[in-house]
């Protein structure tokens, strides 16, 4: 699929089951409404995630529950709703952290495109560019106000108070959110 076919499904997903807020807040919603069923799985290898179909048809995803970081567990399940809604054929469906990379740099097609529907998802274009931007202009130490390049210097502490509010507005980690930044062109991470 093209990055736009992928944009647009995510955009119908959003449409359809979050009117508003972050989609991390309505996971539960989308996947009632979708007849998931979600499980949380103790392991301790780099399994991250799984979306598969029991005997009976019943559609499953399972996370490791050990991941403790809110953001990574998000974009593992919207990652995992991506498998779904693009109706990959998936060979064994196991995702481990060399596929869900957050920074779009999977090795496998089908992987890149579940890790870019979860962008799409998490932090939907629209949203993100207006809220980006109105912090960056409203900040008193931003020079250009439509475009942050983060170095190690007075970027760095204007990186750190909108990638703050930001991260916790779309639940996501930090690595996720400087991959949707940087491809939607607003950011640069020279650090």
């Amino acid at each position: 699929m093209t990055s736009e076919q992928i944009k647009i499904k995510a955009d119908e997903v959003l449409t359809k089951y979050v009117p508003r807020g972050g989609a991390y807040k309505k996971f539960d919603s989308i996947m009632s409404g979708e007849n998931i069923k979600f499980k949380s799985v103790a392991t301790k290898d780099s399994f991250l995630g799984i979306f598969t179909h029991a005997n009976n048809g019943q559609a499953y995803i399972m996370v490791n529950d050990t991941i403790t970081n809110d953001g990574r567990r998000n974009f593992t399940i919207a990652h995992e709703l991506g498998h779904y809604f693009l109706c990959h054929e998936l060979k064994n469906g196991q995702c481990f952290d060399a596929d869900i990379l957050e920074d779009g740099t999977a090795v496998d097609a089908i992987e890149r495109e579940a890790n870019y529907f979860a962008s799409c998802l998490l932090m939907p274009e629209s949203k993100v560019r207006s809220a980006f931007l109105s912090m960056l202009q409203r900040s008193r130490k931003a020079k250009v106000k439509d475009f942050l390049n983060v170095r190690n210097d007075v970027t760095w502490g204007i990186w750190c108070g909108i990638g703050s509010e930001l991260k916790k507005r779309y639940g996501v980690s930090d690595a996720a959110l400087r991959y949707r930044l940087s491809r939607l062109g607003l950011a640069m991470f020279s650090f």
